[in-house]
């Protein structure tokens, strides 16, 4: 403990956990740039300070008192003013919380200096200067913030965090000098001894109860802040897992000493195993020691905070002498290889139990992927939703001031997330597909969540709309823009515009901004997935977004965040189209006129269709076959479904169909024996599978009517991106459900909307375009033809390609033949926007670069699920594993002797 003092140490506890926190910072920010600069300057500033001392007095046997108060005061200034004044610096994604790093690595040189000072005050000689040096411990910060203080006014949270920090630095000194002074009078005490009461009570106290009542204090079963919605105030720590080896741990702890050399290795090896817990909840708990020192005074609870740290050293110790004792009969390199197996055995144990749950969401995933025909993999639905709930946790997580989320696992949630998807994402409508598929959760999928009720308010309207229209005689085609004033009519701040509109077949969108702080910014046009996950994290932060994305075919969704009270905004965005086209924006009415020659666009692998051309064609005429698709989740009822049908057939006088049971799987039967059809009702509603193979069959003389049967439709698996499927059969727009009355309520194939009641489906008019049967509405409309699968080659003409890349899309959606990524570069070279892409404005250029990087990711990925296969070794393996270490280290140590 003496050589803790010495200068040379400054460079163990004050230079390391800074280098590491300079690299850190650089890092989680893309490399040094101006975001860092000043917070790099000051860690390098204090760091080199303090490390020149440490290298001059390398030789001296103690640390002055003062530069250990120097050490602890500026370091807790250093914090408190990133932590107030750099809170952008926080708000980096990371596998773990920026704010819980930065606290832990700077905590550690304020516990040092803290340490120092009690020690070079505990001698009787120096014990009256403890007041002193702790007013300067104080006196610091304190001045400080009073100086802020008077220059800002008043602010809470800076008196808050004075009060913090005094009564942090106060309590810690005077328990690390009483300890050290209770050392220094008892050298040879007996609770360190294995064979004392006192050992027992104490390790009792510290090693069981007091991680069982934090365990127990954390999940609010003492009602001091129980929250249905919450998993705990320092995070989710309800698995029974935890409490089993707090009591385990406790257990080992309390074994005397045993005689016998292979089993006191054996234990050895299992307080190893527990120890790994401790140092996990050591290494969470180490930045709140603070608000432990806080809970001691108001509540005595905050014996809790310390209790991870009271453990890690009292069951070091004794894992030190026990390793020291067993060196003595094993040798010390067999120990290190006991104890470095029992430190990485419950990594390993959670790491296989987390390959096991990768396996079974890639197999669960299979059941979303639209060409997936054939599949009969089960799902452990136990394991699938564990996964998902970790999944969705970690996406939608909201940290607290210290960087914990009251709804996930410290660090654990996070590398499991990151483990499962194995660098890559999964779309948040693709969770709660999966939860409704497998689950029966019931989720809405038609909302799309991308901003919180709680902080939003829905005041803001279109106040005016302006459009203009010129002819770009290069490429030959109208460029419109349609600039939109915006205006919060309410008394709220926060205001969020949301708008959806659609754009005819051959207009695509070209541009888009928004003015923020009264400057025009232009759009990003980045990927899809990127923007909105950006763009929901932003909402959440309020800061300046805005967005504009395709939600379906031909349907976008503009929003923009924030406005203040009565504020007015001005955003907009560029068309480009070669016929006329009207835009209704809540009921503004746009026209955008041309004076174009109608005539045929054509490039590789599709043709633009004009009015003109479609008025010369040929009537096309098929016959309906109908296709019942029966909801068979588990609080479905098949029976009662089979009832309806039959009741819907015989009013019809439908004599043939085909009648499909889908949960997760699907099953078809013809309708005369679905009767005697055995299906087991589990699940969800997979109506998205049933409603896709249905499509894929190829028909010259019919079309499918399809009909789900279901008293849950809002729970189903909606198909989604359908469109080129159903393009095929243009006499059918619409799939329907069927009511008790034996009407049918017809939900658009385009973006799933229910309509209103009808009694017999609507059939449009078709026309024969060379074999492709096309709408008889009057419009362009787009068909594909032959394409070169292998890539998308971009001719320079912007209409052309904006063209070109809706056909690739089309075929993408219909049999996965284009790279999604060549979609999506595609896309950024015309500057077009398709529905792998998204126009984004936001407000500082740390958003721009954490979405860039966010894209990055993706675009590297290439995938929005994991799809590699497993092969490493499960649970079992790992026990087995460890078994052989033990086992081979006692037969060597048997033949040794």
């Amino acid at each position: 403990m003496k050589e803790a003092v010495k200068p040379v140490y400054i460079l163990l506890f004050v230079t390391l956990p800074q280098l590491v926190l300079l690299a850190y910072l650089s890092f989680s920010s893309g490399g040094l740039n101006e975001a860092i600069v000043l917070p790099g300057a000051a860690t390098l500033l204090l760091l080199g300070s303090f490390s020149i001392y440490a290298l001059i007095k390398r030789s001296q046997d103690s640390t002055d008192t003062r530069i250990f108060t120097a050490i602890s005061a500026l370091y807790a200034l250093f914090t408190a003013s990133m932590l107030l004044f750099y809170e952008d610096l926080f708000n980096m994604t990371g596998f773990i919380s920026p704010r819980l790093v930065f606290i832990t690595l700077c905590i550690i040189p304020v516990l040092y200096g803290i340490y120092g000072i009690a020690f070079n005050t505990s001698s009787a000689e120096n014990s009256n200067d403890t007041p002193t040096y702790m007013a300067g411990l104080i006196a610091v910060p304190l001045i400080w913030f009073v100086v802020m203080n008077l220059i800002n006014g008043i602010n809470l949270n800076a008196i808050l965090m004075i009060f913090i920090i005094a009564v942090f630095y106060t309590i810690m000194l005077l328990t690390v000098k009483i300890l050290l002074l209770w050392k220094q009078q008892n050298p040879d005490n007996e609770l360190a001894h294995p064979s004392s009461i006192s050992y027992y009570i104490i390790t009792l106290f510290i090693s069981l109860l007091l991680p069982l009542g934090g365990l127990a204090l954390n999940q609010g079963n003492l009602d001091l802040w129980s929250n249905k919605a919450s998993g705990g105030m320092f995070g989710d720590f309800s698995s029974p897992a935890f409490y089993v080896m707090a009591v385990l741990n406790g257990l080992f702890m309390l074994l005397p000493p045993v005689e016998d050399n292979k089993i006191r290795l054996l234990l050895f090896y299992l307080k190893a195993v527990c120890y790994t817990y401790i140092l996990y909840f050591f290494i969470v708990f180490l930045p709140l020691l603070p608000l432990g020192a806080i809970g001691l005074i108001f509540f005595g609870l905050g014996i809790f905070i310390f209790a991870p740290t009271a453990a890690a050293i009292w069951q070091g110790v004794h894992i030190i002498k026990e390793w020291m004792v067993l060196a003595k009969t094993w040798g010390t390199p067999r120990i290190i290889a006991v104890f470095a197996a029992g430190i990485i055995t419950l990594p390993l144990c959670l790491t296989s139990t987390f390959w096991a749950d990768q396996g079974n969401l890639e197999a669960a995933v299979q059941y979303l992927d639209h060409n997936s025909t054939v599949i009969s993999e089960e799902i452990d639905l136990s394991r699938l939703e564990r996964t998902l709930t970790n999944i969705k946790g970690s996406y939608g997580m909201r940290m607290d001031e210290i960087g914990f989320d009251s709804g996930t696992t410290p660090i654990i949630s996070a590398f499991y997330t990151d483990f499962i998807l194995d660098g890559k994402t999964i779309s948040q409508r693709n969770i709660l597909a999966l939860e409704n598929l497998f689950l029966d959760s019931g989720h809405n999928l038609n909302d799309s969540n991308l901003s919180d009720d709680d902080i939003v308010n829905r005041q803001v309207r279109l106040a005016a709309v302006e459009s203009k229209t010129e002819f770009d005689e290069k490429i030959g085609v109208y460029k419109s823009w349609v600039d939109l004033t915006l205006e919060n009519s309410g008394t709220e701040d926060n205001g969020e515009y949301v708008t959806a509109f659609k754009l005819p077949e051959g207009a695509y969108v070209s541009d888009y901004y928004l003015d923020v702080s009264g400057s025009r910014k232009e759009g990003i046009l980045t990927d899809r997935r990127a923007a909105l996950f950006i763009y929901q994290k932003i909402v959440n932060t309020r800061r300046d977004p805005g967005l504009l994305h395709y939600t379906d075919r031909n349907t976008l969704e503009l929003r923009v965040f924030p406005f203040n009270q009565h504020e007015v905004r001005k955003t907009g965005f560029e068309i480009l189209h070669i016929y006329p086209l009207t835009l209704n924006l809540d009921n503004h009415i746009i026209s955008l006129d041309s004076d174009a020659v109608p005539k045929d666009t054509v490039v590789e692998g599709a043709i633009l269709l004009s009015p003109l051309q479609k008025a010369g064609l040929g009537q096309g005429n098929r016959t309906p076959e109908y296709y019942f698709v029966i909801d068979g989740s588990k609080f479905s009822d098949p029976a009662w479904h089979i009832e309806q049908i039959e009741a819907y057939a015989k009013a019809n006088n439908i004599k043939q169909a085909q009648v499909m049971f889908a949960s997760y799987k699907v099953e078809s039967h013809s309708l005369t024996d679905m009767k005697e059809t055995e299906f087991k009702t589990e699940c969800g509603f997979n109506l998205d599978r049933a409603v896709r193979m249905i499509l894929s069959e190829e028909s010259e003389d019919s079309f499918p009517v399809i009909i789900a049967v279901s008293d849950n439709m809002p729970g189903a698996v909606f198909p989604e991106n359908i469109y080129p499927l159903s393009d095929k059969f243009p006499e059918s727009l619409y799939y329907y459900a069927l009511n008790h009355d034996l009407s049918l309520t017809p939900y658009s194939y385009e973006d799933n909307q229910a309509g209103i009641r009808i009694y017999n489906p609507i059939i449009e008019p078709v026309l024969n375009f060379n074999g492709t049967y096309v709408s008889d509405n009057g419009e362009c409309e787009l068909v594909l033809s032959n394409m070169d699968a292998d890539s998308i080659a971009l001719s320079g003409d912007r209409y052309k390609d904006a063209i070109l890349l809706d056909a690739a899309q089309q075929r993408y959606w219909l049999n996965r033949e284009t790279d999604p990524l060549e979609l999506v570069r595609a896309s950024f070279k015309t500057r077009v926007l398709t529905p792998q892409t998204a126009f984004m404005v936001v407000e500082t250029p740390e958003q721009e670069k954490e979405m860039l990087d966010w894209q990055e990711k993706l675009l590297n990925n290439n995938e929005e699920i994991p799809t590699v296969s497993l092969d490493e070794p499960p649970l079992p393996v790992c026990i087995v594993l460890f078994l052989m270490i033990i086992i081979v280290l006692t037969r060597k140590r048997s033949l040794g002797s």
